[in-house]
């Protein structure tokens, strides 16, 4: 449903670049508003990559998250929070929240000096064909060159650590498919709300026959309490919908 024309008049459009679009709206200047303070929306729309992230997503996020440290409309305030959403404003393809790891770029990432032992995640079924185990057994090999090892730790020291410790409420409004990294931004956030008509969230290590990075399952460990969850979705990759989510 779209916003209405009283509330789009107070929302200010602070950062947009490259399909990374941050919003806010001061709820006190909208009319008959029962609440105060500001509405940030970080809306992930690189629809036509499936919202991976790769160096190019990771540097429009630090940027994204540099404007929402220091707009004039937001520094000096702390009643306001954070959406972080991949709904589309256009209402057009939103079936991805985050896919994951960019898997192109990790197959063509590699360098010579391999064997650090980091490694992540591929993306979902839908990434991965019957006839792509050449392209998984290279990846596999590049997960651990210090390219790749570099860009996930930039991801998470400088948008998953950054999202953590916002000293405002994060909530992560999950449109569709939340997968690996896009999981990890989601589980960074305080709390999760996702849509129950689409979309499966998941951590596909396992399947993938790979290791959690020391970032993602510092994370996972700290957010995600109950040992059954771990044991289904860390150890056997288990896809859980909105509501199995709900559950657990």
């Amino acid at each position: 449903m779209p916003p209405s024309a009283a509330f789009t008049q107070v929302v200010q459009t602070l950062f947009d670049k490259d399909g990374i679009i941050v919003t806010a709206a001061d709820m006190s200047k909208q009319p008959k508003a029962e609440i105060e303070g500001i509405v940030v929306t970080l809306f992930l729309h690189r629809h036509n990559e499936k919202n991976v992230i790769n160096p190019t997503m990771i540097s429009l996020l630090i940027d994204a998250l540099d404007t929402i440290d220091t707009h004039p409309m937001l520094a000096d305030t702390h009643n306001k929070a954070l959406i972080v959403t991949g709904v589309s404003l256009e209402g057009g393809n939103d079936k991805f929240f985050s896919n994951g790891l960019d898997l192109e770029w990790m197959l063509n990432s590699g360098d010579s000096n391999p064997g650090n032992g980091s490694n992540t995640e591929l993306g979902s079924d839908e990434e991965i064909t019957a006839n792509s185990d050449v392209a998984i057994d290279k990846a596999r090999e590049n997960i651990s060159s210090n390219t790749t090892s570099q860009m996930v730790e930039s991801f998470c020291s400088n948008v998953l650590a950054r999202i953590l410790v916002l000293p405002f409420l994060t909530i992560a409004a999950i449109n569709g498919h939340c997968i690996g990294a896009g999981l990890f931004i989601a589980l960074s956030c305080d709390f999760r709300i996702m849509r129950t008509e689409r979309g499966f969230l998941q951590w596909p290590e396992a399947r993938l026959g790979m290791r959690l990075s020391k970032g993602f399952a510092e994370l996972s460990k700290a957010k995600v309490t109950e040992p059954v969850v771990i044991r289904e979705g860390v150890l056997m990759a288990k896809k859980y919908t909105s509501r199995e989510a709900l559950t657990r």
